[in-house]
């Protein structure tokens, strides 16, 4: 043999193999973690942007005021308010519907250009009447069935002294 041998790369010791390795499956590790909270964030702004939860179900407005009421009431009080509003539902629903269209009324005045004062004045006024409506029928109503609850749920629905009033519910 000649005396020319290749030269030799030196061989690195195991521990600064293991080192490299470490270090580069640390980077790996860490740039996957990051990725995956990243899009995780990404994600939920999406959703968040996207996916806007619906509104309740809609109920109407004599459903949701005596279920409000009665919510407070024992149970035969809460019957009575119940059984009093029943037959008064086809009112309640032609009132509400009336009042929807003076809403929308003012809402395709709103959007007109130029926009007619006059008339959507006239518009408000007419739709906040209906509204006044709704709230006297409402009045009358809770009149006609005060005599017929007991005195607790009498003191309990108008909140009299030394009361709690009518319920609190949570919004939703």
């Amino acid at each position: 043999m000649s005396g020319f041998a290749a030269p030799r790369r030196p061989q690195q010791s195991l521990l600064a193999r293991l080192r490299q390795r470490m270090t580069l499956r640390r980077l790996t590790l860490m740039s996957l973690a990051l990725n995956l909270f990243l899009a995780a964030i990404l994600g939920a702004m999406l959703v968040g942007a996207t996916g806007k939860p619906s509104p309740p179900p809609y109920r109407p407005m004599p459903d949701r005021f005596v279920e409000h009421m009665a919510a407070g009431l024992s149970d035969a009080d809460a019957t009575r308010l119940r059984a009093i509003f029943e037959p008064l539902r086809p009112r309640y629903d032609a009132l509400t519907e009336d009042y929807r269209q003076e809403g929308q009324r003012v809402r395709s005045l709103l959007q007109g250009e130029p926009v007619d004062f006059e008339s959507l004045n006239a518009a408000i006024a007419a739709a906040r009447a209906k509204r006044r409506l709704i709230g006297e029928l409402t009045e009358q109503t809770v009149l006609l069935v005060l005599p017929d609850l007991s005195p607790a749920g009498r003191l309990r629905l108008v909140g009299g002294w030394g009361t709690a009033g009518a319920p609190d519910t949570p919004k939703k």
